[in-house]
């Protein structure tokens, strides 16, 4: 049995007898049979819990599965809840999500949990009677994709916010909406243009295996587009404005808007 398998083993024993502990589920890529583990995967438990706050609050219990070299908390990548992160002594990673029961009910409207589900899951404990409801997700048509439309008005709302940003001088705040959102949002745009070349591409969620699916020249922009200091800010603005506008002529129909904020744009960054 692998030190994953002797886990997994360990946290369903628990949770079976702890009272607060609900049901357990494991997504990602442990339980997933495409893309499956390899040596950098970590592994990801959602636990349904009576009373969250204590579960994440309290570290004491993550010790019944190792010993924990670190352990913090913060919101989970799907789902928008909290969990708590564990990196135990012998490496292995652990991502504890803590929801309350009622959680369940509310699985369907996410998004990004069905994707999760669809992508492989195993229940190691369920006093819920999930099991018909997670098979439900698992056979649910995958969630529609953001009108590309409103993706472009999005980038280039935040490209002139980024622009303000820099000339008011506040250059910290220009690159990190630079970094955390325009460039998210060219990955964006770049799932729909994906699956308008193959409806049946797989294109994951958030950036995993871009590398796989995504337009090369976007994928150069977000490599290239990047500003090491407040002067270069400019010139990566531009760059990521331009892939995303290649992108764009290609996945949707021209906005009137984009436009006009290309030329505002150029106003306040004008092009050397």
């Amino acid at each position: 049995m692998t030190r994953v398998e002797e886990l997994l083993a360990e946290i369903a024993e628990w949770a079976r007898g702890e009272p607060d502990v609900r049901a357990a589920l494991l997504l990602g890529s442990q339980a997933r049979t495409e893309e499956p583990a390899d040596e950098w995967s970590d592994v990801d438990v959602v636990l349904f819990v009576d009373d969250p706050a204590r579960r994440i609050d309290d570290d004491a219990w993550v010790s019944r599965f190792g010993t924990p070299e670190l352990t913090f908390v913060e919101a989970t990548p799907v789902g928008g809840t909290r969990e708590r992160r564990v990196l135990y002594g012998d490496g292995l990673e652990v991502d504890f999500a803590v929801v309350p029961p009622t959680a369940a009910g509310g699985l369907a409207a996410d998004p990004e949990v069905v994707g999760a589900v669809q992508r492989g899951h195993r229940l190691l404990h369920d006093e819920l009677g999930l099991a018909e409801a997670i098979a439900q997700l698992a056979d649910a048509a995958p969630p529609p994709l953001r009108d590309p439309a409103e993706v472009v008005d999005d980038f280039w709302y935040h490209a002139l916010w980024t622009a303000r940003k820099h000339r008011r001088g506040e250059e910290i705040t220009a690159r990190a909406c630079l970094e955390s959102r325009l460039k998210p949002l060219l990955l964006e745009l770049a799932r729909t243009h994906a699956l308008g070349d193959d409806p049946r591409a797989d294109t994951w969620h958030g950036a995993r295996f871009a590398e796989r699916w995504a337009d090369p020249a976007a994928l150069r922009a977000l490599w290239h587009a990047t500003a090491r200091s407040p002067h270069e800010l400019p010139e990566a603005l531009w760059r990521l404005c331009d892939a995303f506008d290649a992108l764009a002529a290609e996945t949707t129909e021209p906005r009137p808007g984009a436009a006009a904020a290309r030329a505002r744009l150029a106003e306040l960054l004008p092009l050397a």
